[in-house]
C-alpha cells in the first residue's frame, strides 16, 4: 500500500484526537513519530513532529475532514498543518 502523510504537528494529544475524529468518519489512520518512547524532551523539528499518516485511496477524504476541523474549531489554531502533496 502507498503510504500518506496528511497532517503533521508537534502535538502528540492533538494528533491523536484528530485520528479518532477521521477514524470515525470512515479514514483509517495512525500516527508516526520519531520521538523516544516516553521522552518529551525534544519538540522541535523532525525528531518532534507526530505525523498522521493514511493509505493513498483515503488520503484526499482525510485532508477535507482535517480543513473542515480547522474551519469548525477542533483543532488549536497554527498548531500543525494539513500536508499537501
Amino acid at each position: 500500500m502507498d503510504h500518506r502523510i496528511i497532517y503533521t504537528t508537534y502535538d502528540e494529544m492533538q494528533a491523536e484526537l484528530l485520528r479518532l475524529h477521521l477514524v470515525r468518519h470512515g479514514v483509517p489512520c495512525w500516527l508516526r513519530s520519531m520521538r523516544v518512547g516516553g521522552y518529551q524532551g525534544i519538540t522541535f523539528g523532525p525528531l518532534g513532529e507526530v505525523h498522521l499518516m493514511t493509505v493513498a485511496p483515503y488520503a484526499e477524504k482525510g485532508k477535507r475532514l482535517i480543513k473542515q476541523a480547522e474551519a469548525d474549531g477542533f483543532l488549536r489554531h497554527l498548531e500543525g498543518q494539513v500536508e499537501e502533496a
